[in-house]
């Protein structure tokens, strides 16, 4: 009677290996027979090199990482530059809105003329309103996004208050104007 468990003949030529005993149901693919693996059961015949290496056997493969992760980096950077961007935009609104204010006094004493008055107030707060608007759209699209919220929220902090008083003023303006 024949065990079970005893190793298959080797080829003519072939030395042993020496393998550690093992039960059927724990021997690795790689271990098996040589007449087992699939290009000798067609008929092929192998390199030396190419019988110690099995298909059935693979490197270890490690689950990569989602493309979201590498996106959602991105989008964090991103977010990172628009916050950044809509702060400068505030800043800049500010200090437009202050050189604005400052400037005033001299437009004052320089043109008489309440056309040439109007006209600078019309286009340094045009100017500024276009600054501050696009500032706070970017600044809310940046907390929208992933990522620091400190930067953006202080670019609608600061242009939401530069719109506020534009508007007011314009507002203002038009009903001092109205009656006259």
């Amino acid at each position: 009677m024949s065990d079970p468990q005893q190793p298959p003949a080797q080829p003519h030529g072939v030395p042993p290996q020496q393998q550690p005993a093992q039960y059927p149901a724990q021997q690795h693919p790689a271990q098996q027979h040589p007449a087992q693996h699939p290009a000798q059961a067609q008929g092929h015949a192998q390199h030396p090199a190419q019988q110690q290496q099995s298909p059935y056997y693979a490197a270890p493969q490690y689950p990569a990482a989602p493309s979201a992760a590498g996106s959602a980096s991105t989008r964090s950077a991103a977010s990172a530059g628009t916050g950044r961007l809509a702060f400068v935009l505030a800043l800049v609104s500010l200090g437009l809105g202050l050189i604005t204010t400052v400037s005033y006094p001299l437009i004052f004493r320089w043109f008489y003329d309440s056309v040439a008055i109007g006209a600078f107030g019309v286009i340094s707060n045009g100017l500024i309103f276009v600054v501050a608007l696009a500032g706070l759209l970017l600044g809310v699209v940046a907390v929208r996004r992933p990522g620091s919220k400190l930067l953006p929220g202080i670019a609608i902090g600061i242009t939401a208050s530069q719109l506020a008083g534009i508007l007011v003023s314009w507002v203002s303006n038009l009903f001092y104007g109205l009656p006259f």
